[in-house]
């Protein structure tokens, strides 16, 4: 019976304790709607209610002045006892300055309960006239204090402040009170199934397991802080350039607004974030930077366990491999150190869609090519190479040469025609799905200049593990992954694990004293070539393997082998054949007998290999969170300024020969024979009012970097104007002679990205209509061969 028309037959809605449940969520979900519309109260302090020390008031700068001269540092000038009821508040302090970062706006309250106060404040800057960051207050009270710090260096000035209410708590708490609703309904759903149809002890076990394999993976976000690790804060404000591009109107996100003190970077064209929209909404709905990142990763490793779990349970038909798989996998040694000590998400990303692709493969070269299923095999490839495309292209490109080595070996069953429409259907719906990020990247890449281009003769084989790492099982976090000048001390956690090197163990010893004779074909091909794969990963990991000889063999392979920066990446691809190395010794235990008796004693045998390999998950992955949380250094970070907007990594995706430390916040800058008149400067946008009397061309150059997009125009007649890369790639437009109006600058994606755009919507509808279509008839199908079966009979 159909899980759903049981669910109907429950008649739950007709329940009366249900529906006083749903008459309670309904009621405070009003009451919560309610509570998002009046809070806008602004709250103005003038410079009479501020405690100013060591400072004056100066009558020609109108404020509160200190400079150097006066040798003071630290708090220069504080609003007291300000009261405000709890709340999210935006916080406006008005200054002048000609320094960068060196001064500070916080906000502290000595009274108020922990945590109860969350912000960061902010640095403040040349080219701006005031802050505008926010700060969450859970309680109210009556002594908060706003606080101008002086760093020593220049002057500043301090003209007034003021603090604004928003809802945000309220989206908040009603974000939560959707949440909680949901999971109570769904618990009511559970045991009122549970009751009437029993659920089989074997399902309830795997799902508990699976619980404890989200929560211990999940162990480093159980903290009021962020672990430090090498790209945190880089992703982090990848996430912020997402939500700041939603929140000006920009979708899709192609550059993000505020990096680069309002520049902008183009890290979305380079870089696809479609999964972190996830994360960009949290923010929207009014998180906190910090919450916004644990929450997300959590649903980030609940993602990965059950995506492994599904994967692995339908390769192998059984549950309890499944769970053992999804455990092996999410708390692989490499994820975590990928999760929690580089930081790198891009690669986590890539590790949720790897089992999909592994799965995939096992459909489309084993099963019944003339059966109706395996029209959908390709549904689990499409997938995974959809998902890598769309999180990490450098994870893709391993797969990808895998994929190929693989099609290699397999090259008859490729040319069938059934698998050759399965393969073919997997590269167009994965290429279609992604169009919508590919025209863009390769747009940038094809007609572009950027840093990213000029890397190829970066050389990766001195970055290379020593065998030792893939030996070692007693993790810790490391602080190194430059192995040629420090060896092994102190290095990152690099490796595998004992629990999936056993594995690897394990099947050897099957294979040499002959065990594997329970299996059916499929699987012993299946752990063969996992094995010889892991194996060629991990020795492609190995600062011994020659890569910097296969690189300079021409520049295709100097591009590709200098994109791949650390050879440990390929422990991503050797995790997830071992994975499935250790399910297929696991289905060969329980093969290997034929009579009941004999049976019973391969489940006694495999409890003993689950257990087992529990243990040693324990020994490696469980230590390594452990040692991670007890030695690693933390941040917290509650708003965006608290991050600031320069970092950019490797500084990849700027227009090549940028130099990064020359963009500030300014405003245009005209050349002598153009008056500028006043500008307003948006989110990729700038709109200066200006005049050029001159019998020559002048130019504005603008607060915006140049990236293939940006359009001008003169607002009252729409007509366009000539834009072009100035000094330092900044955005620099031609101003005609005579002219005298608004010129608005703003960057517009061409309309071949829209163009793509629509075919990856349409794609995906029609991929969702096919498949529920699909869905729908199936009920049908099985009673008309139930029916043909009878009749036949």
């Amino acid at each position: 019976m159909d899980f759903w028309k049981k669910v109907r037959d429950l008649k739950i809605l007709k329940k009366k304790k249900f529906r006083v449940i749903l008459f309670a969520e309904l009621f405070l979900l009003l009451v919560g709607i309610a509570g998002l519309f009046g809070k806008d109260e602004v709250y103005h302090f003038d410079l009479g209610t501020a405690a100013a020390e060591a400072v004056i008031y100066s009558e020609e700068h109108g404020g509160l002045y200190v400079d150097a001269s006066m040798e003071v540092t630290g708090a220069v000038a504080e609003f007291r006892d300000i009261s405000l009821r709890s709340g999210v508040y935006a916080v406006s302090l008005s200054y002048e300055t000609d320094t960068n970062m060196e001064n500070l706006c916080t906000v502290t309250d000595s009274t108020a309960y922990y945590k109860s106060l969350l912000t960061n404040g902010e640095h403040l800057y040349s080219g701006l006239t005031h802050t505008d960051f926010n700060m969450w207050l859970l309680v109210n009270t009556d002594t908060l204090i706003v606080r101008a710090e002086y760093g020593g260096t220049g002057s500043l000035v301090i003209t007034g402040l003021t603090i604004r209410e928003t809802n945000t708590l309220n989206r908040i708490l009603l974000f939560l009170l959707i949440c909680v609703s949901l999971i109570i309904n769904g618990i009511y759903v559970y045991v009122c199934y549970d009751r009437a149809y029993k659920v089989l002890v074997e399902k309830k076990n795997v799902a508990f397991g699976l619980f404890l394999v989200i929560l211990f993976s999940s162990l480093p976000l159980m903290t009021d802080y962020l672990l430090n690790s090498g790209d945190l804060v880089y992703h982090l404000m990848r996430i912020e350039g997402i939500k700041d591009g939603l929140s000006s109107g920009q979708f899709p996100v192609r550059i993000a607004p505020e990096w680069q003190t309002g520049y902008g970077y183009a890290s979305s064209i380079f870089y696809c974030e479609t999964l972190l929209y996830i994360a960009a909404l949290f923010r929207m709905t009014g998180f906190t930077v910090l919450t916004s990142y644990r929450m997300f990763f959590i649903l980030i490793n609940g993602a990965t366990a059950l995506a492994a779990y599904h994967c692995f349970r339908k390769m192998f038909t059984n549950r309890y491999i499944g769970l053992l798989c999804s455990a092996l996998y999410t708390l692989s040694v490499y994820r975590i150190y990928k999760t929690y000590g580089c930081g790198s998400f891009g690669e986590t990303f890539g590790i949720l869609f790897l089992p999909f692709i592994v799965y995939g493969f096992y459909r489309v070269f084993t099963e019944d090519i003339h059966s109706k299923e395996y029209k959908k095999s390709f549904i689990p490839l499409m997938i995974g190479f959809t998902g890598l495309i769309q999180s990490h292209l450098l994870s893709g490109e391993l797969a990808g040469a895998f994929t190929i080595l693989l099609c290699i070996i397999l090259w008859k069953k490729v040319f069938r025609k059934e698998t050759f429409l399965v393969l073919a259907k997997t590269v167009i719906y994965s290429a279609m799905l992604s169009v919508w990020f590919l025209v863009p990247f390769l747009d940038y890449m094809i007609t572009g200049d950027f840093v990213i281009q000029h890397v190829s003769a970066r050389t990766i084989q001195e970055r290379g593990l020593y065998p030792a790492h893939l030996l070692f099982s007693w993790f810790i976090s490391g602080g190194t992954v430059f192995f040629e000048e420090n060896g092994m001390y102190k290095s990152d956690p690099m490796g595998i694990g004992i629990a999936l090197l056993a594995a690897l163990i394990l099947w050897g010893f099957l294979l040499f004293f002959r065990k594997t004779g329970g299996l059916a074909a499929k699987d012993k091909k299946l752990g063969q070539i996992a094995g010889i794969f892991s194996l060629l990963a991990m020795c492609m990991s190995l600062s011994v393997f020659p890569w910097d000889k296969i690189q300079f063999m021409n520049g295709i392979f100097q591009t590709l082998v200098s994109s791949i920066q650390f050879p440990n990446r390929f422990l991503t691809i050797a995790s997830v054949l071992l994975v499935t190395l250790a399910g297929v010794v696991g289905k060969c235990i329980l093969e290997m007998g034929s009579g009941e008796s004999r049976r019973q004693s391969c489940r006694r045998w495999f409890a003993l290999y689950f257990s087992g390999m529990v243990v040693l998950l324990c020994i490696s992955s469980i230590y390594l969170l452990n040692d991670t949380l007890y030695n690693r250094s933390f941040t917290r970070i509650y708003n965006s300024e608290g991050m600031g907007t320069g970092y950019i990594s490797g500084a990849e995706y700027l227009p090549y020969g940028t130099d990064a430390s020359l963009l500030t916040y300014r405003g245009p800058v005209a050349e002598e024979n153009v008056e500028v008149e006043g500008y307003e400067k948006g989110a990729l946008r700038v709109d200066v009012s200006c005049y050029n009397n001159s019998d020559r061309e002048g130019f504005l150059e603008l607060p915006l970097l140049y990236y293939k997009g940006y359009r001008v125009w003169d607002e009252e007649t729409g007509e366009a104007l000539t834009v072009y890369a100035g000094n330092n790639h900044a955005v620099s437009v031609a101003v005609p002679s005579g002219y005298h109006g608004v010129i608005r600058t703003e960057f517009v994606s061409p309309w071949y990205w829209r163009v793509a755009e629509v075919l990856s919507v349409v794609t995906f509808l029609f991929l969702v209509l096919w498949y529920g279509y699909n869905i729908a008839l199936k009920p049908r199908r099985q009673i008309v061969t139930q029916k043909a079966d009878r009749s036949g009979r």
